[in-house]
């Protein structure tokens, strides 16, 4: 059941760090490839609503995780590493995709998506870097 638990784990980073890098690669896609207002800007999904929800869903499921950690100390210590690097590196990444959206035409809602990832990967982020502490308290 121990060994069921870790593939789990590391199975779920997995596809976070693929939504994630594909999420950011769109978006960096947008950024470098339609500079111009007649050129399409590649869609993340074909609604709103569909991305805000799996945002969200990720989001919820990232939180679940990491607010019940299981493991030694040690281990848990190494995976909160490992998740406030790929949500600091998401939500700094996205914050620039915002930030350079305003020079930009693009639409409202690619706008709201951004923000919200980047919202979203803050809250993760600091979520993470307090469980860290936490594990570091209560290690000495």
């Amino acid at each position: 059941m121990k060994w069921f638990m870790i593939i789990a784990e590391w199975l779920l980073f997995l596809y976070v760090l693929i939504c994630l890098l594909s999420f950011n690669i769109i978006h960096l896609g947008n950024l470098l490839y339609v500079d111009m207002p007649h050129e399409e800007a590649m869609a993340v999904t074909t609604s709103f609503a569909q991305t805000s929800l799996f945002i969200i869903g990720i989001g919820v499921v990232c939180f679940l995780y990491m607010k019940y950690l299981w493991g030694s100390n040690a281990y848990k210590k190494s995976k909160a590493v490992i998740w406030v690097s790929l949500f600091a590196c998401h939500a700094l990444a996205s914050g620039f995709y915002l930030f350079m959206r305003y020079g930009l035409i693009w639409n409202q809602h690619e706008a709201m998506e951004l923000l919200l990832s980047t919202l979203i990967s803050f809250i993760l982020t600091i979520q993470a870097v307090m469980k860290y502490y936490v594990c570091k308290r209560t290690e000495t």
